[in-house]
């Protein structure tokens, strides 16, 4: 089962307009029998319950604010009695905690956050991909300005990927292919519609038609429009679902889960 606990981007949006599909920015939790394994921390972050007794992982794509602005909102975070595993696949785990550490303290944030806890480990990728086996997670450098990650993980021969903030080009199109294969779900960033992404060139997104044409090339059943313009409002989401109703296309929604794959 997968929740979106955020699904906008850049910047959160909380208004009448977009209250159904929501305005919290990037969140997105897997919940398997094995694990509890989070992509991303927006403000949508704070909604994550880590009151379980479930591994819990956090993957970040990378680190402009509507990625990680989320983390010390999170009320059960904290709790001294769970572990929680911090990773990405752009730095090793020092430069990962000294770059999170150098955010959430003086003077961008009140308090040096994470001298408060001793639950919260970081982790090497790779050393991630050793630990947590069962999930065979992988990463795939994305076309995004300051460099982002996108991720796949295959659980109990299901796979998921996740792709948000990539600016898709052609030239991109075999390796992302090959690292898609036998997806059943794909998190697409659809920020901008086809017209849109004409003045946007070199701003690190993709456009809701390519995640179309990518599906089709990749043969897949399940894609999953994310990180929404901030613009966007629900009665524009609405047009585009019943625009593209012929495809296998998902919008993202914080108001519901999605099934992504059978147990």
């Amino acid at each position: 089962m997968i929740l979106n606990h955020g699904v906008r981007g850049s910047v959160p949006t909380y208004n009448v307009d977009t209250s159904y599909y929501g305005g919290s920015t990037p969140c997105v939790e897997i919940i398997t029998n094995e694990a509890q394994v989070i992509f991303d921390c927006g403000t949508g972050f704070s909604k994550v319950n880590f009151s379980n007794d479930l591994p819990s992982i956090i993957i970040i794509s990378h680190f402009h604010h509507d990625h990680i602005q989320g983390i010390p909102f999170n009320k059960t975070l904290s709790e001294k009695s769970k572990k929680i595993f911090i990773s990405t696949a752009l730095f090793n785990k020092d430069k990962l905690k000294q770059t999170l550490t150098n955010y959430f303290s003086p003077p961008y944030f009140p308090i040096n956050y994470f001298n408060e806890f001793n639950n919260i480990n970081f982790v090497d990728f790779k050393d991630l991909e050793t630990s947590f086996k069962k999930f065979n997670f992988k990463s795939f450098k994305l076309n995004h300005p300051g460099d982002a990650f996108g991720y796949s993980l295959i659980i109990n021969n299901n796979k998921f990927c996740y792709l948000l903030d990539n600016e898709f080009y052609d030239n991109q199109l075999s390796s992302l292919k090959d690292f898609c294969e036998g997806s059943n779900s794909v998190i697409w960033d659809g920020m901008y519609t086809e017209n849109e992404i004409k003045t946007k060139k070199g701003w690190g997104h993709s456009s809701i038609e390519q995640g179309l044409k990518f599906a089709e090339k990749l043969d897949l059943n399940n894609l999953i429009i994310s990180h929404h313009s901030p613009d966007r409002t629900d009665q524009q989401i609405n047009d585009l679902i019943k625009k593209y109703s012929n495809y296998q296309i998902q919008f993202a929604s914080e108001n519901k889960s999605l099934k992504i794959w059978t147990e």
